[in-house]
């Protein structure tokens, strides 16, 4: 609400010293809430068909009917690395149920490069290998950038960074979106 009030503030300002500006501060606020319900609405998350570290391509169409967690994240990045414990253990965890961690390699050299690291880290859950393009598609502007993507391939949530529940808070949106498969089939 603060923001509002500030952009009505600011419209107010730039209105009194241009009063030839029409712009009326009811339609401003109608507009901002209309965008707010518009980013709470799910949006398909952009298709892709990327290689895995073995050259068999992964395609996002064979992935819609599931739960998929996919981590975009650089060998490069330390950050990434320190996450890469967590996504085993929800690989672990919720692979069974069909939900499927993906580990999606950017800006990380050739894939026997990005195949060696997954190894000294032993990652355990399928590594595939972005382009610029897919980090595009996708509007991630840092690593590690994780999305949670539902059945029917809509994007459930997006994450920016790295923080210490960053784990547990993804393994709550997995249970949630299990609840809902659950409960869409009775």
């Amino acid at each position: 609400m603060r923001v509002i009030a500030s952009v009505l503030v600011g419209l107010g300002l730039v209105c009194s010293v241009l009063p030839s500006v029409d712009i009326s501060a009811k339609a401003v606020l109608s507009t901002v809430q209309d965008e707010a319900k518009t980013e709470q609405q799910p949006r398909v998350a952009p298709a892709f068909s990327l290689p895995d570290l073995r050259g068999k391509r992964t395609k996002s169409a064979d992935l819609e009917n599931s739960i998929v967690v996919i981590d975009f994240w650089a060998t490069w990045c330390v950050p990434c690395v320190g996450e890469i414990p967590a996504f085993n253990q929800l690989q672990e965890k919720y692979g069974r149920q069909g939900v499927k961690v993906i580990g999606l390699a950017v800006q990380s050299g050739w894939a026997r490069d990005i195949k060696r690291f997954a190894a000294k880290y032993k990652m355990r859950y399928p590594i595939l290998v972005g382009t610029d393009d897919t980090v595009g598609d996708f509007d991630v502007i840092g690593f590690p950038t994780t999305y949670v993507i539902a059945p029917g391939w809509k994007v459930f949530k997006k994450y920016s960074g790295t923080y210490p529940d960053k784990g547990k808070d993804i393994e709550r949106d997995i249970n949630t979106l299990l609840t809902k498969s659950v409960s869409a089939k009775e």
